[in-house]
């Protein structure tokens, strides 16, 4: 019998996973406070754990820098960096401040989907927590009509992801 009771505990740990790095998705939308909070509460009394915000400015269409070229794209992407991306991270960093969390901060230009999981493979991240967009007409009316559904950034991501990802609702 105690043979059989030290198989089961080796087996179900009564640890929570451990994770060296999780990679916060800040998209600045309502649901970025339930992101934060979750997040929070994973690593609030883990040690060790690093924690990455990121904030990803979506590219914007090249029919919108078209008369600039590309010589243009760096004080653009730029701007877009500080303007929108720095807002959303920025808050999120004070709450984690406020919790005594430390924290990195990143904002880049690109794909969403594509530039988070690259950010998580760069940073060796072993947790992505992100929100799922509220589901607006299109995506409630696509799969009635045409039995195909949209596809959003956090199903993208979760579908793509090598590591483990949260999707907040």
């Amino acid at each position: 019998m105690t043979s059989l009771h030290s198989e089961r505990t080796a087996a179900q740990p009564d640890a929570k996973p451990r994770f060296r790095k999780v990679l916060v998705v800040i998209d600045g939308s309502e649901r970025t406070g339930r992101v934060i909070e979750q997040a929070l509460a994973l690593v609030r009394d883990a040690r060790g754990v690093e924690v990455l915000l990121l904030g990803v400015v979506p590219e914007p269409p090249d029919a919108r820098l078209r008369g600039y070229g590309s010589f243009k794209r760096d004080t653009i992407h730029a701007r877009l960096k500080h303007h929108l991306g720095q807002r959303a991270v920025a808050a999120a960093a004070r709450r984690f401040d406020q919790a005594c969390v430390p924290h990195e901060e990143r904002i880049e230009v690109g794909d969403p989907a594509a530039t988070i999981l690259r950010v998580a493979g760069q940073e060796g991240c072993d947790l992505i927590l992100l929100a799922d967009q509220p589901p607006g007409a299109l995506r409630r009316w696509m799969p009635r009509l045409t039995g195909l559904s949209v596809a959003t950034v956090a199903s993208q991501v979760a579908q793509l992801a090598a590591v483990p990802v949260v999707v907040v609702k």
